[in-house]
């Protein structure tokens, strides 16, 4: 293999799979089953706001039950603006905190712990003493042939249930439940099946997922791969590729549609979908703090962006395949485009974008409400600051790693970990 950087047609967080060389893993969405019963519209659930968690890997007492809650007069404000001590001049470094073989995914659990996922299909909990033993395994009807493997886990807003988003063996999309008891154990050996989607080929996968602050499940899903969009799926809104899905797994069996999703009521179009538009959605994170969410969109040849929208902007149109970013890449843009936040250009040393998060921990205040990112290719931790209006105020890079970072994960008081495809699993700290 080259030692040049080639850009594949389709591309996402690319993943390693030789100990040689780097392999690009994007990640793929999928085409619903044709004969499946359509899912009830039902009301969005009333939200809880759960206890503050505990971190079992928090060794400062003083970042304790106030970090992440915004109770802490000195922490985030909770507004669109940066804090006015944010600095990207801050130095930081990568605190090493695990080793695994694949890291892919994160999450926490309704106590605060912290869960990581391995791509080849389990999840363990991580504490002081490293990863447990797997409290999920679906290594056995999964696999990570190509981008495939579990791509995405997620607690639901109760801490009664826990989601996994993987590909089964057959390449298709599945969303599954597991039930977790009132102490927090997830019993992993009860599996029920909330979606599959068929998927066209075996990249754009896009696999995260997350709930809201609505308590309502958010699933992403790539264009269903291949150069350029063959499906014409981004801007399709009759299948669930290229799309942000938004349900309530609780609310009905399999799943129901909350009856203010935008297109419930839209002739022949999918009623999951919140968001469209997309070309492979590899990693989006809600900022609960200034009611935002980012997603970080794989692009073809040209651009990788960060959108950056309203937590509530129902039915957003991000453009693809008709723009690659603010390029036009098939047309012009459609009437409803909602722009990059940022954006930037490909070259040998950036590939694939990683999303992350925006920090909101109380150990690095000068990253308060800066959104940080990663490159598979470049393996540097970036970040940008934008203001209310949408404007990059500042962006840097603030460190470099060597690695490809594959995910970002938020524990319970808003401290971010870097999570490396080769198996570190480290976190964001104060240099020195």
């Amino acid at each position: 293999m080259s030692s040049r950087v080639v850009r594949r047609p389709s591309a996402l967080p690319h993943l390693l799979v030789s100990v040689v060389a780097a392999l690009i893993l994007v990640a793929c969405a999928a085409d619903d089953q044709p004969d499946a019963e359509p899912a009830p519209v039902t009301d969005p659930p009333e939200v809880v706001e759960p206890d503050g968690p505990d971190d079992a890997l928090d060794d400062d007492e003083d970042a304790g039950a106030d970090a992440g809650t915004n109770d802490d007069p000195d922490g985030p404000e909770g507004d669109a603006e940066p804090s006015p001590e944010s600095d990207l001049g801050v130095e930081v470094a990568l605190e090493p905190v695990a080793e695994m073989a694949s890291p892919v995914a994160g999450t926490v659990g309704p106590d605060g712990t912290l869960y990581l996922a391995e791509r080849a299909g389990t999840v363990h909990a991580l504490s002081e003493d490293g990863v447990g033993d797997p409290v999920v395994d679906v290594s056995g009807t999964t696999t990570v042939d190509s981008e495939r493997g579990l791509l995405g886990i997620a607690f639901s807003a109760d801490g009664r249930e826990f989601y996994a988003s993987y590909t089964d063996t057959a390449g298709d999309s599945v969303l599954a439940a597991f039930p977790v008891d009132a102490d927090g154990r997830v019993d992993g050996e009860t599996q029920r099946t909330v979606m599959t989607i068929d998927q066209p080929r075996a990249n754009h996968n896009g696999g995260d997922v997350r709930v809201g602050p609505d308590g309502l499940v958010y699933w992403a899903l790539g264009d269903g791969g291949g150069g350029g969009d063959p499906e014409q799926a981004g801007q399709d809104l009759s299948t669930p590729l290229g799309a942000l899905l938004r349900i309530d797994p609780q609310a009905a069996d399999p799943y129901g549609v909350p009856s203010d999703n935008p297109f419930t009521d839209a002739d022949g179009a999918r009623p999951e979908i919140w968001a469209y538009g997309l070309r492979n959605p590899w990693r989006f994170a809600f900022d609960h703090d200034a009611g935002h969410l980012w997603i970080a969109d794989v692009g073809q040849n040209t651009r990788e962006e960060i959108n950056r929208v309203p937590i509530d902007l129902a039915g957003a149109n991000y453009g693809w395949n008709l723009m690659e970013g603010t390029l036009s890449f098939a047309g012009d843009a459609p009437d409803d485009h909602v722009p990059p936040v940022h954006e930037y250009d490909t070259s040998p040393s950036r590939c694939s974008i990683t999303g992350g998060a925006v920090y909101r921990g109380t150990r690095i205040p000068e990253l308060t409400g800066a959104y940080l990112f990663s490159d598979f290719c470049e393996g540097a931790v970036r970040a940008i600051l934008v203001d209310g209006d949408g404007q990059v105020l500042d962006e840097a890079t603030l460190l470099g790693t060597g690695g490809s970072i594959v995910s970002f994960a938020e524990d319970g008081h808003g401290e971010l970990y870097v999570l490396d495809l080769g198996g570190a699993v480290s976190r964001i700290v104060p240099a020195g």
